[in-house]
């Protein structure tokens, strides 16, 4: 009878869908969800685009500074402005290009190259924690959309029992107490439906705008969800998470940023070298060289005798910053293994009390329902005693449906912190 009853509620439930709002909205795939999750999501687009920023600097800092151009007009004599008056002047064209010590241009480029992967591994975690929210928001759906199948199962079993207590009361073999209570625990069930509808809209609107879609947006009902089977070991899942979790790779990535950092310190301390090539047009032609053009060549390059001391504390800066990376990755690991610690534990619990309500305490309550409803037919169990061994049986179809959700949400969550879809 039971299951004739859930498949009338959905009917009723799936109509009164489609009487509102024209067109059943289709059923739910977790997947899909995920793949549209991680193609729209407004803040993993943020991240994408810092990356291809940061990304884009690495060629910019590794390239040579534009070279210099000038044109000079020299020693032209005031009084007649005339270039064939005196073997001094002449027309002259210069080119400058400023060559950075051997090594600068690649640490520099190893400094971005460095800080984009810090960039990309923020995105990597923050793609992880999407899905995480996607599977935590659709297991909410699935739980709030079993609970309401089984109050709307129950809210029939109530009418049922009233009918069976008004027609007792009326030929004199009952109590209008029972049937006050029976309609007492349907009014209960009806607030219940409300908040459960209410909990489900909200839940609804999270995964829209973890979509990216609007929140008012329409949902259709979650698939049944198969409980993950798996043995899990915590040992293997920290190691897992040492090799895969975005978030330690950033903090490894920022440390080597550091250094590299660094070593560029270490590198700037060192001159430049400023390469120039001029080319002298002359007009006169009564000097010992007849008028010929000359040729420049010039090297120049700074002394860096004021900058020892800047760049020696630029290198000790970069080098704390690189040791308290360290210090952070140790602890955003001790962190790490804890999180995988608990929700090993989590997972257990749910696991085996998921599998205990399936197999003993749900069919036990049942039998129980079931023997209580025909004594109370032929008068040999009382209306209370019926009104609560239904109730016990909806707490524990309810409490069944939260710890496989739990379950699957602690499985969920233990792929967020070890970085890799496990399932």
């Amino acid at each position: 009878m039971t299951r004739v009853l859930t498949v009338v509620c959905g009917v009723a439930v799936a109509a009164s869908a489609i009487a509102a709002h024209g067109a059943e909205p289709a059923r739910l795939n977790v997947e899909r969800l995920i793949e549209e999750a991680l193609a729209n999501n407004p803040s993993l687009a943020v991240l994408r685009h810092r990356l291809e920023a940061s990304e884009a600097r690495i060629p910019q800092v590794r390239a040579l500074n534009d070279p210099m151009i000038a044109l000079e007009l020299s020693n032209v004599p005031l009084s007649d402005f005339d270039f064939n008056s005196t073997p001094m002047s002449g027309k002259r064209l210069v080119l400058r290009q400023r060559l950075p010590y051997w090594g600068k241009r690649a640490a520099r480029g190893e400094v971005a190259a460095r800080e984009a992967r810090v960039v990309e591994a923020g995105l990597r975690d923050r793609e992880g924690a999407i899905v995480n929210l996607v599977k935590q928001a659709y297991l909410t759906l699935h739980f709030l959309d079993r609970s309401i199948d089984i109050t709307e199962e129950n809210r029939s079993l109530i009418r049922d029992f009233i009918r069976i207590a008004q027609t007792k009361y009326a030929v004199g073999r009952g109590l209008q107490q029972d049937v006050l209570k029976a309609q007492v625990s349907l009014s209960k069930l009806n607030v219940r439906l409300i908040g459960l509808r209410q909990r489900r809209d909200r839940a609804a609107a999270e995964l829209n705008t973890t979509l990216n879609r609007q929140p008012q947006a329409l949902l259709g009902r979650t698939a049944e969800v198969v409980t993950t089977p798996g043995v899990l070991d915590v040992a293997n899942l920290q190691e897992t998470a040492l090799a895969n979790r975005p978030l330690l790779k950033g903090i490894r990535a920022r440390a080597n940023r550091w250094r590299a950092e660094e070593e560029l310190a270490h590198r700037e301390s060192r001159p430049d070298f400023d390469v120039s090539v001029g080319y002298t047009q002359r007009d006169f032609d009564g000097d010992p060289v007849a008028g010929s053009d000359f040729l420049s060549v010039g090297v120049q390059l700074n002394l860096p005798i004021f900058q020892g001391s800047m760049h020696h504390h630029h290198a000790m800066a970069a080098r704390a910053r690189m040791r308290a990376a360290e210090a952070e990755y140790e602890e955003k690991r001790q962190q790490v293994f804890l999180q995988i610690q608990q929700l090993f534990i989590d997972v257990t619990a749910h696991r085996e009390e998921a599998a205990l309500y399936k197999t003993a305490i749900i069919p036990q309550a049942e039998q129980a329902l079931a023997s209580a409803m025909a004594g109370y037919q032929v008068g040999k169990v009382d209306f209370l005693t019926l009104l609560d061994n239904q109730v016990t049986l909806f707490d524990f179809e309810t409490a069944y449906y939260h710890h496989l959700t739990e379950y699957e949400k602690s499985l969920a969550r233990l792929e967020a912190v070890v970085g890799k879809r496990l399932f």
